[in-house]
């Protein structure tokens, strides 16, 4: 099982030019962990794509409703911020402003990786460079792979 933050979930609906190395991936995994972050994040970044014209007008509530579904259904394991969720935010930025230097984290890519830990997935799916030099400092695999 892996974790997928809002950047690597963004793929699987807007075409980019790596889109089908991520839905490659995905049509592999036993099972996706996502986070309620990613799920508020990917509406945002749909929602984004559709004004700057790069998803047709209208599309936003229908990708992610069907993203919703996957959720629902069980497809893709949903992870809720929960106070032990939060903790476990606090003890990572602690972990990685504590480095040297530090490791800076936005808030929401701290939630993303704490939620990958409480899930206990091994693997972090993620563009994001940041949040991929963070997921490999805690340990994590990367995919793709660095």
């Amino acid at each position: 099982m892996s974790y997928w933050d809002t950047s690597a979930l963004a793929k699987l609906y807007v075409q980019e030019t790596d889109s089908v190395v991520f839905e490659s991936h995905a049509a592999q995994a036993s099972k996706i962990t996502v986070s309620e972050t990613g799920r508020l994040e990917l509406r945002a970044v749909l929602r984004r794509r559709e004004a700057e014209g790069s998803l047709s007008a209208g599309s936003t509530k229908a990708m992610h409703d069907s993203f919703c579904s996957l959720i629902s259904s069980g497809q893709f394991r949903g992870e809720s911020i929960t106070p032990e969720l939060e903790a476990e935010y606090y003890n990572i930025l602690d972990a990685c402003l504590s480095q040297s230097p530090p490791i800076f984290l936005r808030t929401n890519d701290g939630l993303h990786l704490a939620a990958a830990r409480r899930a206990n997935e091994s693997e972090v799916v993620s563009s994001d460079k940041g949040l991929r030099k963070a997921a490999l400092f805690l340990g994590f695999t990367v995919f793709p792979a660095p």
